[in-house]
């Protein structure tokens, strides 16, 4: 006869245990659980010798180690903040900056069009003279107002092409700026970006730039220097 497989061994097992049981096991059973159940108090630990020897206080955890007063070090005091002595330190980086590369607050008036009404505006022909290149000219398209990044944007036309310039105001290569002519109008925007289309483009200014040069000379009494003929 062939053995039970061990499925059926198991389902037997379970079958057993479904058994009614004699009382004197049950009792037995729950006296064990009950046993087992009972609360016990949390042992109090007890004191650790005073006289070890460094071996064994090694060989503790470092929460029962005996603290040692000598081997706290004193805490120093944090060091003193500076936001008390300077509230805003970027702004007076920038103020210190701006001592150096505008002493007389000339630059910074001439492009502060929201309060000087002399001031550089968007549509004015500008002239910037350069210590190291040549002067560019052109018609003003924005003025950005960052602090010591304040720029301003420049659009001429130079042999028939479109050509933008951006001009740091600060930089130390910018000698002068000119105001070479006024707009007719006052612009009712800040970013005159529609002028690079060709409707609304101005063309090239060296023909104002040359006559606004020109008034410059007489007005201070100095005549061009004679241009020496070839041989």
């Amino acid at each position: 006869m062939a053995s039970p497989s061990p499925i059926l061994r198991q389902l037997g097992c379970f079958r057993s245990l479904l058994k009614p049981q004699p009382q004197s096991l049950l009792q037995t059973g729950l006296n064990r659980r009950a046993l087992s159940t009972v609360y016990s108090a949390k042992p109090t630990p007890k004191p650790i010798p005073e006289n070890l020897p460094e071996q064994f206080i090694r060989q503790l955890p470092l929460h029962l180690r005996p603290k040692d007063p000598k081997a706290r070090r004193p805490i120093p005091p944090p060091p003193p903040s500076a936001f008390n002595k300077c509230k805003d330190p970027v702004g007076a980086v920038a103020d210190a900056q701006l001592a150096v590369l505008d002493p007389t607050g000339e630059r910074r008036a001439l492009f502060d069009y929201r309060r000087s009404q002399r001031s550089v505006k968007p549509g004015d022909i500008v002239r910037v003279t350069f210590k190291n290149g040549d002067p560019f000219n052109g018609v003003c398209l924005s003025i950005r107002l960052r602090g010591l990044d304040t720029s301003f944007l420049l659009r001429n036309q130079l042999t028939k092409v479109g050509v933008e310039m951006a001009v740091k105001v600060y930089s130390p290569n910018v000698e002068s700026v000119e105001i070479v002519q006024r707009a007719a109008s006052r612009k009712r925007r800040a970013r005159l970006f529609y002028m690079r289309n060709p409707k609304h483009d101005m063309g090239t200014v060296e023909n104002i730039v040359t006559n606004y040069i020109r008034q410059k000379r007489m007005l201070s009494g100095k005549k061009r220097a004679p241009v020496k003929a070839k041989k």
